[in-house]
This record gives structure tokens, C-alpha cells and sequence, in this order.
């Protein structure tokens, strides 16, 4: 039990709260030393994030398909659109479109009769059947929505009391599969009959739905490719590395399509490339020199009380500046990946480097900043790809040296998996890292102080404790004796 000062008159609750207070000076500063280790850890997992983004974007550039992309050019996009893989025939290609691939459809008219319990079956193949059960009251549009989902291949679409089925597919092997029951309802017969099980045991026999003795069949695309006449199932198509896709047909009209290497999209990717490698540098360095403010360490939870929001942000703004200052882990990163951009590239063809295909260094107060002249790239691309794509992706060995994009790659998995040491990763649930252990031992430490603390506090309670009792045993002595002379008077 706590008794405070009744009898002394002192403000015990204060003199122990200075008392704490005074011997809370260790732990804050432990505190503020985990703290500070904590925002060190997290400005170090930052950092790897943004070296694992830069790192994806050159791992792009060791791949030779970076480099031997195509572009495809229609000149009748009206008629038809093309696209081209690394692996297509670079040169001019004359299409004629004469049949564009069309899908197998039928309309039929409304049965006198729908009887309610009938059922029929309808597909694109014996394997891939449907069986649509007719209920009282349905109309077209019920069973249009009952083969709609059963999702066998076909759109069906019922208006004005017609009906039409249309298969997905199109070509010449897009066909519409019925059973007798389906023709004794919405006409036709069968053609190319086929055995599939049934649900009872009675295999029921299917075929292509026959109309006026002409099967319902999709029909293929025609077309004529450098004067050779090819048919196609469908509206897209692929010959020699070229994607087709017809649009529509004109009689006598030549398309000309022309695959050439695709410079832009290159260049596009080495631009990347350095604006990223840019922003990377200029965020490494700032870190590296970022001003470090002693009188600023971090707030404990006491100090956070009496400070408005504004001021607590404004205080750590300055608290975390200069966490990584001259960090020998960022600069040697930093190094690692100039010396790995500075060294040319030793290939067969001679040796090769960033500054022949218009990437150059900044000045030296710009701490390896790059710059790209893109017409002297691209004049690079066109005289030379081969230089350029080796200068990104080729293997060292054999008396060759590995491309800046290879080096790099290997550069930024060691710096990231040095930096994953030092802080290791959020995603992983017990962190083992160097900074992980760090702020483990802090946190056992602080565990200890606070409970020494808090019986030190209770020491100093239990003692003004025992002198307010003994104070009172006092007064109430001095009280007695009091009486006492006043009786002996009277």
C-alpha cells in the first residue's frame, strides 16, 4: 500500500517520479539506440528494394531476345494487322486476302410445338456435348440461354422467333454436332454419324447438322502469301515468326508487309536502362552524404506525449537523416557497379564499350552519372546490333569477357544478399541478420532495465512508505504526551 505524504506534508508522487526518471536515463538511451537501429534496418531494406527494381531491369538485358526484337509494318491496316517474334524472316512479304475464316452458324425457325421434358443434344464434337432439357413455358430464348451456358462452343441467339447457333471456332473443322431429337425439332439431319456414351448406357448417335444437304460447317481463310495460295481456320495466323490477323477481304488488293529489326523498342529498353541506373546513383549518393544531426536522436514515448504531430514529424525528418552516411556497404555497391558499366567488353568482333554506342559518364561532382546520345545508339543498332547486343549479354570465357549487363547483374545479387545479411528481409518471420540480433539483444536489454525500474520504484515507494508510518507512530506519540501534560496541569 502507497501512503502519500499525510504526515510528512512532501509530495511523494513527484519526488519518486524524479527519482525514476533520473534512473530511466540508461534505458531511453537504450531505447533510442534500438530505435535508431530499427530505421537503420528499414533504410537498408529500402535500398535493396530499389537495387532488386533496377536489377530485374538489367537482368532484361542479359537476355539476347532484348536485342533481336522485330517490328512488323501493314500497309493496308484496314485489311490486315501484323506483329513479328525475335525469330521472324526480316524482309517484305506480299498478302492477298481473297476469304476471311468464317464460323459455322444456322438459323432456324420456331418448332410448332416445344414440348415440355424433351431434350436433344448439341456441341462442336463428339467429345465436347451438351444435353439441353426442354421445361414447360421455355421459348428461344430460354433454350438459347441453356446452350449459351453450357459452354460447348456455341452462341446461340434468339429473337423474333428464330434462332440462330454460331459456333466460337471458325474454319473449316468448326462444325455444329446434333442428335436425331435436336433435327425433329429444329429441322435438318444428320450427316457423319458418331457413337458417344449417354448418361443411361444407350450410346445416342450424333452428327454434323446437315441443312438442305449442306453441312453446317465453318469455312477456312484463303489466302495468298508471296504468290502461294494457304488456307487457315482462323482470322489469326502465323508463317516464319509473322502473326497475322485479317481484318477483311478485298479482291485483287495486296497487302505488303514489311519485318525489320525494331530499333525502337531497343532503344527504348537501354533508355530505361539509364534513367533507372540514374535515379539508383543519385539516390545511393545522397544517402551516402546525407547530413547527420546529433542533437536530434530519437524521441522515447514521454517526449512523443508532449509534442504536437507535426513537431514529432519534423523532429524525426532530422532524427533519420544521415543513417547510411559514408555506409561502406553502399559505396562499395556503388563502386562495384561502375567498374563493372567502365570496363569494355572483349568479343570476337573486337572490343566494345558503352561510350561507342552513345552512353557516356558525367562529370566527376556527378558521382557517375550516365548520359545517352540515342541517335548515335540507334546508328549503333543499325550499323552494328551485334556489337550492341554482345556489348549487353555475352558470357565471358573463351578469351571473351562478360557483358555490362551480366556484370551488373552479378553485382547487384552480391550487394543485395550483403545488404539482406547486414538487415535481413521483412518478409522472412524471424530475422537472423546482423541488425535483427542487434535490436534483439536492445530489446532484452531494455527488458531487464524495466524491471529493475520498476523495483527500484517500488524500493523508494516502500521506504517514504515506512517513514510516513513511522512519522505518524510520531505524531500520534507526541499527541499522547501532549494530553497527557495537559492532564497533569489540570
Amino acid at each position: 500500500m502507497r501512503i502519500s505524504g499525510l504526515n510528512s506534508g512532501l509530495d511523494i508522487e513527484q519526488i519518486v517520479s524524479d527519482l525514476v526518471r533520473a534512473q530511466r536515463i540508461p534505458l531511453d538511451r537504450v531505447y533510442q539506440q534500438k530505435v535508431k537501429t530499427e530505421w537503420k534496418r528499414d533504410a537498408y531494406r529500402e535500398v535493396n528494394s530499389k537495387l532488386l527494381r533496377f536489377r530485374n531491369l538489367v537482368f532484361d538485358l542479359t537476355l539476347e531476345g532484348t536485342f533481336l526484337k522485330k517490328s512488323a509494318a501493314s500497309s493496308r491496316p484496314d485489311l490486315l494487322t501484323a506483329t513479328a517474334s525475335g525469330a521472324a524472316t526480316e524482309g517484305t512479304w506480299e498478302i492477298v486476302v481473297k476469304k476471311l475464316a468464317s464460323a459455322a452458324r444456322q438459323v432456324s425457325e420456331l418448332p410448332e410445338d416445344l414440348p415440355g421434358g424433351f431434350s436433344f443434344v448439341i456441341g462442336t464434337s463428339p467429345e465436347k456435348l451438351a444435353t439441353i432439357t426442354i421445361e414447360d413455358g421455355d421459348g428461344l430464348e430460354q433454350i438459347a440461354a441453356k446452350i449459351n451456358k453450357a459452354q460447348v462452343g456455341i452462341n446461340a441467339f434468339a429473337h423474333d422467333g428464330q434462332i440462330s447457333f454460331t459456333t466460337t471456332a471458325t474454319g473449316q473443322d468448326a462444325a455444329i454436332y446434333v442428335d436425331q431429337a435436336f433435327t425433329e425439332l429444329f429441322g435438318g439431319e444428320l450427316g457423319a454419324l458418331a457413337q458417344v456414351p449417354g448418361e443411361d448406357g444407350e450410346p445416342p448417335m450424333v452428327g454434323v447438322w446437315t441443312v438442305e444437304g449442306q453441312a453446317v460447317r465453318g469455312s477456312d481463310a484463303e489466302v495468298v502469301i508471296n504468290g502461294i495460295e494457304a488456307t487457315y481456320g482462323s482470322n489469326t495466323f502465323q508463317f516464319n515468326g509473322i502473326t497475322v490477323n485479317l481484318l477483311n477481304a478485298e479482291a485483287g488488293a495486296a497487302v505488303t508487309v514489311e519485318v525489320k529489326p525494331d530499333v525502337d523498342s531497343v532503344v527504348e529498353k537501354v533508355k530505361e536502362f539509364v534513367n533507372l541506373y540514374n535515379e539508383l546513383v543519385g539516390e545511393l549518393n545522397r544517402l551516402l552524404r546525407e547530413e547527420v544531426y546529433r542533437d536530434f536522436p530519437p524521441l522515447t514515448q514521454e517526449q512523443k506525449d508532449a509534442m504536437s504531430d507535426k513537431e514529432i514529424e519534423l523532429w524525426e525528418e532530422k532524427a533519420k537523416s544521415g543513417l547510411l552516411r559514408s555506409d561502406s556497404l553502399l559505396s562499395s555497391i556503388l563502386s562495384e557497379m561502375r567498374m563493372a558499366l567502365g570496363a569494355a567488353v572483349e568479343r570476337s568482333g573486337g572490343a566494345v564499350s558503352l561510350r561507342q554506342m552513345g552512353i557516356t559518364t558525367g562529370a566527376w561532382y556527378e558521382y557517375g552519372r550516365l548520359y545517352l546520345d540515342e541517335n548515335k545508339l540507334r546508328s549503333a543498332l543499325t550499323e552494328d546490333p551485334d556489337a550492341v547486343r554482345e556489348l549487353f549479354t555475352q558470357q565471358g570465357g573463351e578469351g571473351k569477357t562478360a557483358g555490362i549487363a551480366r556484370r551488373l547483374t552479378e553485382v547487384l545479387d552480391r550487394g543485395m544478399q550483403r545488404i539482406t545479411d547486414t538487415a535481413g528481409k521483412a518478409t522472412i518471420p524471424y530475422d537472423q541478420s546482423y541488425l535483427g540480433n542487434r535490436i534483439r539483444e536492445y530489446e532484452s536489454r531494455l527488458e531487464a532495465m524495466e524491471e529493475r525500474l520498476r523495483r527500484f520504484e517500488e524500493a523508494q515507494w516502500r521506504k517514504f512508505t515506512a517513514m510516513e508510518k513511522a512519522l505518524g507512530q510520531l505524531y500520534a506519540q507526541s499527541d499522547w504526551l501532549y494530553q497527557q501534560l495537559l492532564a497533569m496541569q489540570g
